[in-house]
């Protein structure tokens, strides 16, 4: 089975470059499942109902979500039935803390956890939150999203569950790490990147980003309207063998 799992996408034009050039990537690398982390989606934090139906029009199997899963609230009303899978070791009862996606005869479980360093949100331990979740799942293959803020926290849980589960990927830094493999038959990276403008500063307007760095003047920011975006994520090839391999493409929309 081979899935392209796409990092945190950044604002909805994003959506409208995955249109374009969404069935060109998978017949080109021989896509059969689209997975994405969606939690940055509707103007940078969270995700409307009407971007959730975007996405899943684009035939994107699955999604996980982040810190920023409830910064549209009208999530909690679309939750119960969408194929989202939100942070289990958040400490509520809103939302699935597993997402089943059957591909043919095989099941996949997708889980979404969110690490507790530096990301200054209510959180449950993500291990024992785990050790609890992989007691109940029942599937195929088991692919987790580690949302975290510390690449040693995303290490250390790729450590304990290697050879448990077929992938742990880290998100949330927006910064795409080269740090692809496989151990005991577990695909890791630290960061798969986002989706989202190119020139940007994790996605975000570069003038208010800097503005914040050099005044401590929080006003808000908006989604950068760089015109070259760039798609990161990973390829997972999952059988016997598992494989990882980085995914990145550059597109100009200027001719949009």
């Amino acid at each position: 089975m081979r899935i392209l799992y796409l990092g945190d996408i950044v604002g909805e034009k994003t959506i409208e470059v995955l249109k374009k050039n969404l069935e060109e990537i998978k017949k080109e690398h021989h896509i059969q499942l689209v997975f994405c982390n969606a939690e940055n989606v509707t103007k940078g934090r969270g995700l409307s109902y009407s971007h959730y139906k975007e996405l899943k029009a684009l035939g994107i199997a699955g999604m996980s979500m982040g810190n920023h899963t409830f910064s549209k609230s009208e999530i909690k009303d679309y939750l119960p039935d969408a194929t989202i899978a939100i942070p289990a070791n958040l400490p509520c009862d809103l939302g699935k803390k597993v997402v089943y996606i059957k591909y043919n005869t095989e099941v996949i479980a997708l889980v979404n956890l969110m690490g507790r360093v530096y990301m200054n949100s209510p959180l449950d331990c993500p291990f024992q939150t785990f050790d609890s979740l992989l007691k109940e799942i029942q599937a195929d293959h088991i692919l987790v999203d580690f949302h975290g803020e510390a690449t040693s926290e995303k290490k250390a849980f790729f450590y304990e569950y290697s050879g448990r589960v077929d992938a742990i990927l880290g998100s949330h830094t927006h910064i795409k790490t080269d740090d692809e493999e496989v151990y005991k038959n577990t695909c890791y990276i630290s960061d798969m990147g986002m989706c989202g403008p190119k020139y940007s500063i994790l996605g975000s307007d570069v003038s208010g980003i800097l503005e914040r760095f050099k005044t401590g003047v929080y006003d808000s920011v908006k989604v950068s309207t760089d015109t070259k975006y760039i798609l990161n994520g990973v390829i997972l090839d999952l059988g016997k063998v598992n494989t990882i391999e980085g995914f990145k493409k550059e597109i100009d929309i200027s001719y949009y």
